[in-house]
């Protein structure tokens, strides 16, 4: 399926433009006119609109945060969205300005507010999407804005505290390979040159080691197109719903970092499910959002399992109480909520305790890891150094 940058013609014969993925422009064309638009002209994007709000772009997420922001102000003093939706179409620019002229294109033609988002699911993810069909609802469009901003303020910081927590184990490991790369290519085979001269019998520490830095200065290319097919691998295997579940399960089992992204995953379904459960979503759809939202595939399958017991009858608090992803606060907390009708102002409370918690793990997990890695460069450097001054103390005794 591929995205294409579109034009149409509405039923009044006003042109608009947007952006909308399809398997081909024939099929585009017969979506558009399912919905009463009739194609003039599509082209293919360069990429993918989605990436351009994925967790990898930052300038993305500002860009939806201003406009989430926008429309909070705007219709908290009264102004129509059709106005708010045409005032930020002249302040923004490139893929997003398209984005918010279709939307405010299909909002004028009589489409309603939450089918226009729903058009751009590529953008607007399934708690903003429910959060605006909910307040559409109810008539409380501005304060479901005003909830949204701070939501996504909230997630920006937790996905960069999990950022965080992912960088500094990638570059202490960086450390210790570039350290024994320099090591085995450029310092070991100076050293070797002037022990081939001597005529006694080198340590067995300095052989091994001499030993493991031919290896690596004549096979470094094939070390290298292992580790990077290896790599590739392993990414082509994590995209499979097999391979994402392991690798989450094996995540959850690392020490200290395991705690740390197991509280990360809580406290985006307590926090989630709060704020959603509030705006008077029903429950089914809830738990169905939540399998998608907590972006871990173990937590996502229990929420899968709840959801099935929770249709056939049961309690929230007998299906979370077999869910060994959540742990008992959270499970007790589901139950107290459900026996006194407040689910979410339970769950929230859980989310702002795994908020405080989670600052405390991460300094934890740097400080662990901070010793670890200078227990790590200790011993490659002792070691080295032991190989190449062993060869020269026994010279020096000998002469």
């Amino acid at each position: 399926m591929r995205e294409y940058r579109y034009s149409a013609l509405t039923a009044t014969g006003r042109t608009i433009s947007g952006i909308r993925r399809a398997e081909n422009l024939d099929i585009l064309g017969r979506e558009l006119q399912e919905i009463g638009l009739i194609l003039l002209r599509g082209r293919p994007t360069l990429g993918s609109l989605g990436q351009l709000f994925s967790s990898s772009s930052r300038a993305g997420r500002k860009e939806l945060r201003d406009f989430t922001q926008h429309m909070s102000t705007c219709l908290s003093a009264g102004i129509p969205a059709v106005t708010a939706l045409a005032d930020f179409e002249t302040l923004s620019k490139g893929d997003f300005k398209e984005v918010v002229a279709d939307i405010r294109g299909d909002v004028s033609s009589g489409t309603a507010l939450d089918e226009a988002f729903a058009r751009h699911k590529d953008i607007f993810n399934g708690v903003y999407l429910a959060m605006i069909s909910a307040g559409q609802n109810s008539g409380n469009l501005d304060r479901v804005f005003e909830e949204l901003v701070n939501y996504l303020e909230w997630n920006d910081d937790l996905r960069s505290q999990t950022t965080q927590a992912l960088i500094y184990p990638a570059m202490l490991v960086t450390a210790i390979t570039g350290l024994l790369l320099l090591m085995m290519l450029f310092v070991i085979p100076r050293f070797q040159a002037i022990f081939e001269d001597v005529d006694f019998q080198l340590p067995t520490l300095t052989v091994k080691v001499m030993a493991m830095g031919d290896f690596v200065g004549h096979w470094w290319w094939l070390m290298l197109s292992i580790g990077a097919a290896t790599a590739l691998a392993l990414k082509l295997y994590f995209r499979t719903e097999q391979g994402a579940y392991n690798r989450d399960r094996f995540m959850m089992k690392v020490p200290v970092m395991g705690s740390f992204l197991h509280k990360i995953a809580l406290s985006r379904f307590a926090k989630s499910f709060s704020l959603i459960f509030a705006s008077g979503l029903d429950l089914m759809r809830l738990l169905d959002l939540m399998q998608g939202v907590v972006g871990n595939k173990v937590m996502s399958g229990q929420i899968k399992l709840i959801r099935q017991r929770v249709a056939t009858g049961e309690s929230m608090a007998d299906a979370f109480a077999d869910a060994s992803a959540f742990p008992p606060l959270i499970q007790r907390l589901v139950a107290v909520g459900e026996k006194t009708g407040s689910l979410d102002s339970s769950l929230m409370s859980a989310s702002q305790y795994l908020d405080k918690e989670i600052p405390r793990d991460l300094k934890k997990a740097f400080t662990i890891f901070e010793g670890l890695i200078i227990a790590i460069l200790g011993a490659v450097v002792c070691l080295t150094a032991l190989s190449l001054l062993m060869p020269i103390m026994q010279i020096r005794g000998d002469m």
